[in-house]
């Protein structure tokens, strides 16, 4: 078996047997297949499995998801009972996720959407993003690090592989920038819990780190911290704004700006 390291945001979605009632395409043959439960039972609204693929790696096997006009890789054992959402490092530190994304959500059906791996300009009119920083600004609850004078709201959702890349990368720039992560429940209940833990947390940016290093928190959220997110969740979408990862700021000229895409730290830098 590959040596690999999982950093899984969500951890042991349902333990389930391995009979499904839903139904997705073989990637090669188009031939219709039943899911595992662990896939079915996730109960993300609105959301369909595209396709299963071959991860290349013993005991893990992958599937393509979509949620209305969002996409992203998940990944079951090969039992069916467990499946995982997050980055898969190879040796080396090679970022299989990415691969898999960059190759399997190609050929999906959401063939047509943007790779989300660097900046994507969102097309809003500049009076929209004006509207949208000053409604973030001022009804938004977010997690605060870092101590730059360039400031970048981040719309995430624990369970987005984009989001968790564009986290990391952050790591290096916390002397440069100073990043406000709105956490947001758009992939179901399991990012809604998480990211309510977050907001409940005595140590947010604490909380935040454990989650994105696939860690997990044992304490319950509040209902309060829960409705925080739904609101923010509102929000975000009221907006316009219906994917992850997605960065709100203002450039060199005060103007205000969205983009959408795990942005990279030139991207970040040049903003």
């Amino acid at each position: 078996m590959k040596h690999l390291t999982l950093i899984a945001s969500a951890v042991a979605v349902a333990s389930a047997l391995i009979a499904g009632t839903a139904i997705a395409n073989d990637d090669d043959t188009g031939a219709s297949i039943e899911l595992p439960k662990a896939v079915a039972d996730l109960g993300i609204p609105g959301s369909k499995v595209d396709k299963t693929f071959d991860t290349g790696l013993d005991g893990i096997n992958g599937w393509v998801i979509s949620v209305e006009n969002d996409t992203n890789v998940i990944y079951t054992t090969e039992d069916g009972k467990h499946a995982f959402i997050g980055m898969i490092l190879g040796e080396g530190g090679e970022n299989l996720t990415q691969a898999h994304m960059e190759q399997h959500m190609e050929n999906s059906p959401l063939a047509s959407m943007p790779n989300r791996a660097g900046a994507q300009d969102n097309g809003f009119e500049k009076e929209e993003e004006a509207a949208a920083l000053a409604q973030i600004e001022e009804s938004a609850a977010y997690v605060e690090e870092g101590t730059g004078d360039k400031v970048l709201y981040v719309v995430f959702d624990t369970q987005c592989g984009y989001c968790q890349q564009m986290y990391q990368t952050s790591r290096a720039l916390l002397d440069e920038v100073t990043f406000r992560w709105i956490p947001v429940g758009f992939m179901g209940e399991g990012s809604l819990h998480q990211a309510a833990q977050i907001i409940d947390a005595e140590n947010p940016a604490e909380v935040l780190a454990t989650i994105e290093r696939g860690g997990s928190v044992s304490e319950s959220p509040s209902t309060e911290a829960m409705n925080i997110v739904s609101e923010n969740s509102n929000l975000i979408q009221q907006l316009g704004i219906r994917s992850t990862p997605n960065t709100i700021y203002k450039d060199e000229n005060g103007e205000a700006r969205i983009v959408r895409g795990a942005l990279r730290a030139a991207e970040i830098r040049n903003l």
